[in-house]
């Protein structure tokens, strides 16, 4: 009886106990959990949900490359960019050889015009993968805003050696052209480019560019229409100001 009765109370304390811990599991899901309900949030357009339950994932799991990324982009995206870029760096401490992390932190700080930072990042990612063609398409960009013209440029063209269609890589090697003072080379990579039917209006209006800074500014306002302004002008804006080179978001059209 006695022993009876001793089985029965363990039975009863396991019980109790592993109630505990489903309750516990219950009001304390794990990171992944957090990340499949912010995901479905997000794509309900609940962003105020998504962003908390992206950061309860993140704050659980500092050490998971994933959640501090969709953390970092949910706050992208309400706007609180310093506190994107703050999870990032932090999570780059924990994690430096995260090729994500290492690329969206390159962008923003491209984007803040920390272009060695920048630099450094995307080598980063190359050292371990060096045909990551975002990684190529930034470490251009930020030799361009470093004025390194034709270094980037090289980047340029193993990207695009990788991904030859690829619009914003071929974009940003006109750009680049036209910023070191060959506007017949930029215009001959941004014609094909311009005449795609998936080009953006940026696209386009890069052609236009590159058709003023080669003297035919008859043709550039054809393209761009009424209302194009002082083509010439904003030509030698371009070739002047670095700040122009387009930065391509993470995860944005190719």
């Amino acid at each position: 009886m006695i022993r009876s009765l001793a089985a029965r109370v363990c039975i009863g304390a396991a019980a109790v106990t592993l109630a505990a811990c489903a309750s516990d599991e219950i009001r304390s899901p794990d990171a992944g959990t957090r990340m499949r309900v912010a995901a479905a949030a997000e794509a309900n357009g609940q962003n105020d949900i998504a962003l908390s339950m992206y950061g309860a994932a993140a704050a659980r799991d500092p050490d998971n490359a994933e959640a501090q990324a969709r953390f970092a982009m949910a706050l992208l995206r309400t706007g609180n960019r310093p506190q994107a870029e703050r999870v990032l760096a932090a999570a780059m401490e924990r994690r430096p050889g995260d090729r994500r992390l290492g690329l969206l932190l390159g962008r923003l700080r491209l984007q803040n015009g920390a272009a060695g930072e920048a630099l450094s990042l995307f080598d980063r990612v190359l050292a371990s993968d060096s045909r990551n063609v975002e990684a190529l398409d930034g470490r251009g960009v930020a030799l361009d805003l470093m004025g390194r013209h034709p270094e980037a440029q090289e980047s340029y063209r193993r990207a695009q050696a990788i991904a030859p269609d690829s619009i914003s890589v071929a974009n940003n090697l006109g750009l680049s052209l036209l910023l070191d003072g060959r506007p017949d080379e930029a215009r001959a990579v941004l014609e094909p480019l311009a005449r795609r039917s998936d080009a953006p209006q940026r696209v386009t209006a890069n052609y236009a560019i590159s058709l003023a800074a080669t003297g035919d500014e008859a043709a550039a306002r054809a393209v761009l229409g009424e209302g194009s302004g002082d083509l010439r002008a904003l030509a030698d804006v371009l070739r002047v100001n670095r700040q122009v080179i387009e930065v391509t978001p993470t995860g944005g059209r190719s």
